[in-house]
C-alpha cells in the first residue's frame, strides 16, 4: 500500500469516532482508520452518520448510496468497506483480499468472542476505559455463552490489566481475583497477589501468600519484583515528566 494524496475535499466537521476518540477529515482518513482497525468496525463506524458526512461534507454523492443501500441490505462489513476503498484505489487487490479474509475469520466469531477482541485490541493501543466498557460488555455475554470459565477468567484478567494502567488499583485487585478465582493458574495468582500488595499493603499480601501457599521460591521473585518496582528513581525535571505522563493519560483515556 503506497502513500495516497489527498484527493478529495476535506471535511469542515469532522466524523468523530468514539472508540478510539478520533477525528477524521477525509476520506484518505477515513480509508488509513477501515485498514489499520478492522476489529474496531462495527456500529460506532459503519452507520447512516457516515454515509450522512460522507455526502454532506465530501460531497461524494454516489458513494452515499451505495453505503446506504447496502445499510440497508445488512450486508457484511467487507460489502460495505469496498466501495470506500474503491472510491481512491486506497488498496490493491491483494491487500483487499487480505483484509477481506481477516473480516470474514472475525465475522464468524461468536458476538463475546468479537467483543472481547476488540477489548484486547484497544488495550493494545493504550485506549485502556474503551477497553474495559468493552470487556464489560463481553464478561455479561461471557456468562450466557457456552465458551467455558476459562473464556470469561481471561476476560477478568484482560480488564485487571487495563484498570492497573489506570492506576486504579481497587478495581484491579478485584478483577484479578475474580480471574484466579476461575483460572487457577500461576500467572493469575501473581498477579492477584502483586495487586493485593498495591492495593491492601504488605499485611494482606503476607496473609494471602500463606493462605494460597506461595512455596517459597515464588515468593522470593514475587518479594523481589515488588522491590525493583518501588525502587523508582525520578529525574530531575519532574515537571516534564509529570507534563508527559499528564498527555498520555488523556490521550489513553480520551478525558
Amino acid at each position: 500500500m503506497g502513500y495516497i494524496l489527498c484527493q478529495v475535499k476535506r471535511a469542515k466537521t469532522p466524523y468523530y469516532i468514539e472508540s478510539i476518540s478520533m477525528n477524521i477529515y477525509s476520506i484518505e482518513e477515513l480509508c488509513y482508520y477501515i485498514y489499520h482497525n478492522i476489529y474496531l468496525l462495527d456500529e460506532t463506524i459503519i452507520n447512516e452518520g457516515l454515509c450522512f458526512w460522507i455526502k454532506n461534507e465530501l460531497n461524494l454523492t454516489r458513494l452515499y448510496q451505495k453505503l446506504f443501500r447496502l445499510l440497508d441490505e445488512r450486508g457484511s462489513i467487507g460489502e460495505f468497506i469496498l466501495p470506500v476503498f474503491k472510491e481512491i484505489n486506497y488498496l490493491s487487490f491483494a491487500e483487499f483480499k487480505e483484509i477481506n479474509k481477516q473480516l470474514k475469520v472475525f465475522e464468524e466469531q461468536p458476538e463475546v468472542v468479537r467483543l472481547k477482541m476488540k477489548g484486547d485490541y484497544l488495550f493494545n493501543h493504550e485506549k485502556y476505559i474503551n477497553a474495559i466498557r468493552v470487556y464489560t460488555q463481553a464478561q455479561k455475554k461471557s456468562k450466557d455463552s457456552n465458551l467455558g470459565a476459562q473464556f470469561l477468567g481471561s476476560i477478568y484478567n484482560n480488564m485487571g490489566c487495563a484498570y492497573v494502567r489506570l492506576f486504579q488499583t481497587e478495581e484491579a485487585f478485584e478483577c484479578f481475583g475474580q480471574a484466579n478465582e476461575i483460572l487457577h493458574s500461576g500467572a493469575s495468582l501473581r498477579s492477584y497477589l502483586y495487586s493485593a500488595y498495591f492495593n491492601k499493603g504488605k499485611d494482606i499480601y503476607e496473609r494471602l501468600c500463606d493462605e494460597k501457599r506461595v512455596d517459597s521460591k515464588t515468593k522470593q521473585e514475587m518479594d523481589d519484583k515488588i522491590r525493583k518496582a518501588q525502587e523508582v528513581v525520578l529525574p530531575r525535571d519532574i515537571d516534564q515528566l509529570l507534563d508527559g505522563w499528564t498527555r498520555s493519560y488523556h490521550r489513553n483515556t480520551g478525558l
